[in-house]
C-alpha cells in the first residue's frame, strides 16, 4: 500500500534502490508511458531492451518551428514548410529507429502529434496538447504558455491565413526520394493514434506508408480534419480511397475514424465566390470513400465512422456476397438523424439498418448518431445477452416513435416470435443547450468509443 500510494503522487525513482521488489514495480509505472520529443529520442535510442519491453504508451510530439506575431497572419513561407518536413521526416524516421529495437510483446500504443508551440500563442489559445494516456492525469503536461502579447485572448473570428497556417498537408511522399527505404519495420506497434489536436492534414498516402512499416497494427484511431472547399474534400476523398485499400489486407481489428470541423473556421473560408471553393453545410459523402470503408470494415472486431460516411450510403455500398463475420461493435453517423427529417424517414434509416445487420451474425452492439449545435440524437442495438434480452432504444432530444414495421423488422432479427423478446425504448433528453457535436457525445453518452476521450473533451471545451 505503501508503495501504490507513492507511485499515485508520482516522483517515485529515488524510491527504486529501497528493494528489487519496489524497484521492479516502480520501472514498470515509470516507463509504462512516456511523454517524448524528438530531443529525448537519442537517450530513448539507448533503453535496453528490457526497459523498452516495460513502455505500453508513448505520447510522441513532433514540435516545428515557431513563429511570432508577424508571420501568425501569413501563409508558411516555402523555406518554413520545407524546415518543418524535414523535422517531421527526421521525427518519424528517428522514432521509428528507436522502436524497431523492441520486439513484438503484447500492445504498444504510438500517439503521434504535430504541432508549432505558437500554433496556441495567437489566435488559438484555446488549443491545448495532452496526452490521450489517463495515467498521465496525476501530472498532465501543461499546454504551450500564452506568451505573445500581441493577442489577448482566443479571436472569435481568426483570419483565413490565421486559420490556413495551422492546417497545413503532412506530405512524406511527394519528392520523398529515399526517405522511406529508411524508414525500418516496427513489430512492436499495435495501437496507433493520430488525434484531432494534430490540425495539419495528414495526406493520406503517407499514412498508408506508416501503416506499412506497423506489421502488428491492431487498433487505429484516426481523426482527421474537414476540408474547407468542396472540390479540396473530392480530391482528399479519392486520395483517401487509396490509403484504405492499405489496410484490407491488415490485421486489424478496430477502426475508428472521426472526421473533425469547426464551423468557425468554415465560415472564414468561405468565399461566396463558387460552390465548389466552399465548404458545404452538410457534407457530401464520397461513394467511392463509403464502399472502400465497407470493405475495410468485413475482417473487423470494432468498426467506428464518424462525418465521413453517412449511414444510409453505407448500407446502400454493401456487395451482397459481403459477411461481417467478426464484427462485434458498430457507429455510424448519419445525416438524417436531425429534428427536421420526417419521422418517416429517420424510421426509414433504422429499418434498412435491421436488414444490414443480418450478415453481421457477432454484432453486439450497433449505434447510429448525429449531434452539432442544438441537436443530439442516437438509435442502438444491442444483441441478447444471459442477463439481458436484445433491444433498440432511441435517445434524443426530440422524440421519435418506432414504426410497426421497424419493430417487426428487429424482432426477426434477433429471431424473436412475440415482442417480449426485444425490448423497446425510448429515452426524449431533457432541454439542454447542445453547443458542439463533442458536447452531444457526452450527452448521448454512447457506448461505442467513436473518438478519444480526450478528443471529445477538447471540443466540447472549444466551444464552451
Amino acid at each position: 500500500m505503501i508503495l501504490q500510494a507513492l507511485i499515485y503522487e508520482g516522483n517515485i525513482a529515488r524510491c527504486a534502490s529501497v528493494c528489487r521488489e519496489w524497484q521492479a514495480t516502480i520501472e514498470k509505472s515509470n516507463f509504462h508511458s512516456l511523454k517524448l520529443t524528438a530531443w529525448d529520442i537519442p537517450v530513448f535510442g539507448k533503453l535496453t531492451t528490457q526497459h523498452l519491453d516495460l513502455v505500453k504508451y508513448i505520447w510522441y510530439s513532433i514540435e516545428l518551428l515557431n513563429y511570432d506575431c508577424t508571420e501568425c497572419d501569413r501563409d508558411e513561407t516555402e523555406s518554413v514548410r520545407e524546415a518543418n518536413q524535414a523535422t517531421v521526416k527526421d521525427g518519424i524516421r528517428a522514432m521509428f529507429c528507436a522502436l524497431s529495437k523492441r520486439p513484438f510483446n503484447g500492445y504498444m500504443t504510438l500517439d503521434i502529434s504535430i504541432h508549432s508551440p505558437s500554433d496556441s500563442q495567437h489566435h488559438f489559445k484555446y488549443i491545448q496538447f495532452e496526452p490521450a494516456n489517463t495515467l498521465f492525469s496525476h501530472g498532465r503536461p501543461k499546454s504551450a504558455l500564452h506568451r505573445d502579447s500581441g493577442h489577448s485572448s482566443s479571436t472569435p473570428h481568426p483570419p483565413i491565413a490565421a486559420i490556413d497556417r495551422l492546417f497545413p498537408d503532412i506530405d512524406l511522399v511527394e519528392g520523398e526520394g529515399n526517405f522511406w527505404t529508411s524508414v525500418p519495420q516496427v513489430p512492436c506497434v499495435t495501437h496507433i493514434l493520430l488525434r484531432r489536436q494534430t490540425r495539419r492534414r495528414w495526406d493520406p498516402v503517407t499514412l498508408s506508408r506508416i501503416i506499412a512499416c506497423l506489421p502488428n497494427l491492431q487498433d487505429m484511431c484516426f481523426e482527421p480534419w474537414r476540408e474547407w472547399g468542396l472540390m479540396m474534400q473530392m480530391s482528399t476523398d479519392m486520395r483517401s480511397a487509396q490509403f484504405l485499400t492499405s489496410l484490407i489486407p491488415n490485421n486489424m481489428k478496430r477502426l475508428t475514424i472521426f472526421e473533425d470541423l469547426n464551423e468557425t473556421y468554415v465560415s472564414a473560408n468561405s468565399t461566396g465566390l463558387h460552390e465548389s471553393l466552399d465548404a458545404e453545410r452538410i457534407r457530401s459523402t464520397s461513394t467511392k470513400l463509403t464502399k472502400k470503408l465497407a470493405e475495410a470494415s468485413l475482417g473487423l472486431q470494432h468498426f467506428s465512422a464518424a462525418f465521413i460516411v453517412d449511414a444510409r450510403k453505407y448500407w446502400e455500398v454493401c456487395q451482397p456476397d459481403w459477411a461481417w463475420e467478426q464484427l462485434l461493435t458498430l457507429s455510424l453517423t448519419s445525416r438524417d438523424l436531425v429534428p427536421q427529417k420526417a419521422p418517416k424517414e429517420i424510421n426509414g434509416l433504422i429499418y434498412s439498418a435491421a436488414q444490414a445487420i443480418k450478415k453481421m451474425t457477432k454484432l453486439r452492439t450497433m449505434e447510429l448518431w448525429n449531434g452539432g449545435q442544438g441537436h443530439a440524437a442516437m438509435f442502438r442495438f444491442k444483441s441478447a445477452r444471459a442477463d439481458r434480452c436484445a433491444s433498440i432504444a432511441w435517445r434524443g432530444n426530440w422524440e421519435l416513435k418506432f414504426e410497426s414495421r421497424v419493430v417487426t423488422a428487429w424482432e426477426i432479427v434477433v429471431g424473436a416470435g412475440h415482442v417480449g423478446y426485444l425490448q423497446t425504448e425510448n429515452e426524449l433528453l431533457s432541454p439542454s443547450q447542445i453547443r458542439s457535436h463533442g458536447e452531444a457525445i457526452l450527452i448521448l453518452e454512447l457506448e461505442n468509443e467513436v473518438a478519444c476521450p480526450v478528443s471529445v473533451q477538447q471540443i466540447h471545451r472549444e466551444h464552451l
